[in-house]
């Protein structure tokens, strides 16, 4: 990895990631990172129970940990819900993709409608920013797949790696 470029600039990691072409995000723990739960978040709205089964394939087909495309969804739509109250939101949930950002990935209105895509990118998305970042863990991948020119931990990955060691509503849905 040493000889790989160091992107910093978002633009540069966005190309990186729709070209799939190799490349190091530097990104640096943030010990005053918070990973508390803020108030607007809903633990009943988690859709983590209802897409278990397409996050343990789609997981295991792109090598992602199935345990972190859980956290970014509960997060996503515990902390998204309230998208459905605006028409003209350009996110989908459940993985919260913004459909004109990453269109060149293949991302578009009509495939994020339906979950099993959603999904689909997000882990795709997961899976090339992981590969990216040379000693990777949760609050890395996530605060990146949050901002992708994040240069340190955020809130945002705080709280995903808490949700991956809690693990809540897990056992709602699938068996493991």
């Amino acid at each position: 990895m040493a000889n790989l470029p160091r992107l910093k600039m978002t633009s540069d990691r966005k190309k990186s990631i729709i070209d799939d072409s190799p490349a190091i995000f530097e990104i640096v723990d943030n010990p005053n990172a918070v990973n508390a739960a803020p108030f607007y978040e809903i633990e009943e709205a988690s859709e983590i129970g209802k897409w278990c089964g397409i996050i343990i394939h789609l997981s295991q087909k792109h090598g992602v940990d199935s345990r972190l495309v859980e956290a970014i969804m509960h997060m996503e739509t515990t902390h998204g819900w309230y998208d459905m109250f605006y028409p003209m939101r350009k996110t989908i949930l459940p993985m919260n993709l913004h459909y004109k950002y990453w269109r060149e990935l293949g991302v578009a209105k009509e495939n994020l409608g339906c979950p099993f895509y959603s999904i689909e990118f997000g882990v795709i998305l997961l899976a090339r920013i992981q590969a990216r970042i040379e000693q990777p863990t949760i609050a890395k991948i996530a605060t990146i797949y949050n901002f992708l020119g994040a240069e340190k931990v955020n809130d945002y990955g705080a709280r995903v790696a808490k949700l991956y060691i809690t693990r809540p509503r897990s056992k709602e849905g699938c068996t493991r």
